[in-house]
Order: C-alpha cells, then sequence, then structure tokens
C-alpha cells in the first residue's frame, strides 16, 4: 500500500506539467473521531478540535462545465479530551493524494461593451459543486497524556491507507484574466482501509481559501 502511494503522488507531480489550471489552497480542518474500542465501545469524552489544512494541485477542463482535479493535501486530524484523572490530546499530520470531481453551478458573466474585454475572464464570479475521495497516510501524530508524549504512527488505529470520500462547495472570483481567488467548504469522512481490535474514523468540516492561476 505506501508502494502505491509513493507512484500516485509522482505520477502526480509528472502530470503537474499538462494541467490546465493550477490551485493552492491553505485553511482549518474541524474534526471529530468516530472511536471505538476492542470492546465496541464509544469515547464520549473524546472532543472535536481544529488544525491546518493544505491542498495543492491542477485541473484539467474535460467540458466548459466539467472538469476534473488532483492534488497533494496535507490534513491535521485533531482532537481532544479527558476526566477527573486524565487530560489528553492527539495531534496529527497526514498526506494524500486528491482526486475529485468539479461541476460549474454558476459563471456570472461581466457585463461590457469591449469586445476584448468580454473574453477576458478579469472581474468573473463562479460557483462550482465538487465531489471527490482523497487516500491519505499518516506522516507523524502524538498523543499527550498528562504531559506525557507518545507517538501515533505505529499505532494500528491511525496508521495504514485512509479513504476520504467527500462534497463540497468553491466560490471562485477572478482577479485578473488568469488568476483567481476562492473559498471552498469541504465536507468528508475519513475510513481506515485497515481493520484491528480498535477502529478509527474522522468526520471532518474544512474551510480553505485558495488561489487559481491559468497555465494557459
Amino acid at each position: 500500500m505506501k508502494h502505491l502511494f509513493t507512484i500516485s503522488v509522482l505520477v502526480f507531480a509528472l502530470n503537474f506539467m499538462s494541467a490546465q489550471e493550477a490551485y493552492l489552497n491553505v485553511g482549518r480542518n474541524f474534526t471529530s473521531y468516530d472511536y471505538t474500542n476492542s470492546q465496541g465501545e464509544e469515547n464520549p469524552t473524546i472532543n472535536s478540535s481544529n488544525g491546518a489544512s493544505y491542498s495543492l494541485g491542477y485541473i484539467f477542463k474535460i467540458r466548459k462545465k466539467f472538469g476534473v482535479a488532483t492534488g497533494l493535501t496535507l490534513d491535521q486530524y485533531n482532537a481532544t479530551g479527558g476526566n477527573y484523572v486524565y487530560n489528553y490530546s492527539w495531534d496529527t499530520n497526514y498526506l494524500g493524494l486528491q482526486g475529485m470531481a468539479k461541476y460549474t453551478l454558476l459563471a456570472a458573466e461581466k457585463e461590457t461593451e469591449d469586445a476584448a474585454a468580454s473574453s477576458s475572464r478579469k472581474g468573473r464570479f463562479a460557483i462550482h459543486l465538487n465531489a471527490g475521495i482523497n487516500l491519505n497516510h499518516i506522516i507523524s501524530g502524538e498523543q499527550k497524556i498528562n504531559g506525557q508524549t507518545f507517538d501515533l504512527t505505529s499505532e494500528d488505529e491511525f496508521k495504514g491507507l485512509f479513504i476520504k470520500p467527500g462534497v463540497g462547495l468553491d466560490l471562485q472570483y477572478f482577479l485578473l484574466d488568469h488568476i483567481a481567488v476562492g473559498l471552498t467548504y469541504h465536507l468528508s469522512k475519513n475510513f481506515a482501509m485497515s481493520s484491528g481490535e480498535e477502529e478509527l474514523n474522522f468526520n471532518n468540516n474544512q474551510l480553505q481559501f485558495g488561489l487559481l492561476m491559468s497555465l494557459n
């Protein structure tokens, strides 16, 4: 699985040169843990938390309103918890490969009588619906319990590949003909592809600000 993930990342890097648009997004994840122990019991003391989110990728336009995006992601899925005896937290970093289908719901045209200006995308606004899957793997993580720190990368419920289906909305505004800024909301759930005595999934709400650049 690790070798397959590495090959997929390399393919992403090689295909970058043929992309039509490139994007960079930065934001926050608001995550809750869906955890059950070896007895099938949930832990009610685990609280949701937030962490950083980054994505970098490119977009291929298939048709006027339809495109496909592929990118690399770096996400923190964090949580806190505690009771009268223990005070603990989880801080993790997951590297992912993401594939999404994008559909344009609305593309507002800028009114102008200038023929040259009418062909430019400057000042245009668009709303896109996206849906896709992310494959991600932990690269670092630690659990803190009453001041003590433990490595999570070798723990069965955190390691291995996770698959994350999700849907979202993109709001996009072109500052220039080839450069746009955007705001993205994404709703997803991370499922572990391997199972053990304990089970952990991540419920995630993501908000990102982004920059889009046309490459041709």
